[in-house]
């Protein structure tokens, strides 16, 4: 985090140059009829959820490309989501994604505290194996021929509504990458009911005050069809 006096230096270092600016645009939207005070107030109460691993060096699902002095877990990346919300003032909440940011609800919820964010929805994964895993998601989670990898799935996902619930969470976002490389590999339809049944049955674990999310991503990662947009 940085220093509180040091922040508050730099924009002193700016501040007249500002209200200049802002008074000389607040005059002209005057003659527009346009009230620059009620345009500020909403762009104040915008706020935008920081993803947790936005603040690690380049990488994927499929690699990774570490750099000097990126985040080691959950709790530095926090450090570094509350730097960012230090300069902005724009990005309040973290999205967690599970596994990666398991921890002690509890001491999420006090290093959240600690440096000024609350949190905004889970995020579950199910399109990638991790190790000591006991079924393979390689052909699917969520709309897996086999009920019990499924039910695997659907528990992951359940999983990720009660670490929300204990930290503060309101919504979960579930994406998979099931779906099809080439013709004939799985029956379309029945692959869609499948999922819509996994889908049920977290739903039917999510509290009254959530939302859930479908995270949509066009043609990845199968090359011939996807689950979510079939």
């Amino acid at each position: 985090m940085i220093e509180k006096t040091v922040i508050e230096a730099e924009n002193a270092a700016r501040e007249a140059d500002l209200q200049a600016d802002y008074q000389a645009l607040g005059a002209r939207l005057a003659r527009r009829s346009v009230d620059i005070e009620a345009l500020t107030a909403r762009a104040m109460s915008f706020g935008v959820a920081i993803p947790s691993w936005g603040t690690g060096t380049g990488g994927t699902r499929f690699a990774r490309f570490p750099g000097e002095g990126e985040p080691r877990g959950i709790m530095d990346r926090l450090d570094d989501c509350g730097t960012i919300h230090q300069l902005t003032a724009a990005t309040p909440r973290v999205s967690l994604h599970i596994p990666w940011d398991r921890e002690d609800p509890s001491l999420l919820r006090e290093k959240a505290e600690e440096v000024g964010l609350g949190f905004d929805a889970m995020n579950s994964n199910t399109f990638q194996d991790q190790p000591g895993q006991a079924r393979s998601y390689k052909f699917g989670s969520l709309s897996h021929t086999d009920p019990e990898t499924r039910r695997q799935a659907v528990e992951h996902n359940l999983e990720c509504i009660e670490i929300g619930r204990a930290i503060g969470s309101r919504a979960l976002t579930v994406w998979i990458g099931d779906g099809s490389n080439f013709p004939g590999q799985t029956s379309l339809s029945r692959q869609f009911d499948r999922y819509l049944d996994s889908m049920k049955a977290i739903y039917a674990g999510l509290p009254e005050d959530w939302r859930i999310f479908s995270e949509h991503k066009i043609y990845e990662p199968a090359f011939y069809s996807t689950v979510v947009q079939d």
